[in-house]
């Protein structure tokens, strides 16, 4: 039997990237966990990306234009860093990290929240889809 490719959702953050991802024809979210923004950075998501045999990458864009530019930063390096047939998607944030706060009832930012958000972002994107 054939293994499903999956979409992986980024929460990216300065510190900590949140991951999530769904395999394509179903609905359930599963957490990743959190990924160091650092120098292993792109070795850490290559390897998520063949394990979860991703083929399509979904990343927050908030509405901070700083923010913005450093996260379509980062996502033009994943264009240049994964297979040309991989979409790399950007999608409107709109308080995902609020939501994730109020989820885990911890309004201090720690690196539950991010994988949090990062499932968020996943499950807004699938019911955009769904519309």
């Amino acid at each position: 039997m054939k293994q499903k490719s999956s979409i992986l959702a980024l929460d990216w953050g300065k510190k900590y990237i949140g991951a999530a991802y769904v395999l394509e024809g179903t609905s359930i979210v599963f957490p990743i966990g959190y990924i160091l923004n650092d120098a292993a950075l792109i070795g850490a998501l290559s390897e998520i990306v063949s394990r979860y045999r991703v083929r399509h990458i979904v990343i927050w864009l908030p509405h901070d234009d700083r923010a913005k530019g450093q996260i379509e930063r980062f996502a033009k390096t994943l264009s240049r860093v994964t297979d040309e047939k991989m979409e790399i998607e950007l999608v409107d944030e709109d308080y995902t990290s609020v939501q994730a706060w109020e989820t885990t009832g911890n309004y201090k930012k720690n690196v539950a929240e991010d994988t949090i958000a990062a499932m968020i972002i996943l499950e807004r994107r699938l019911e955009l889809n769904k519309k």
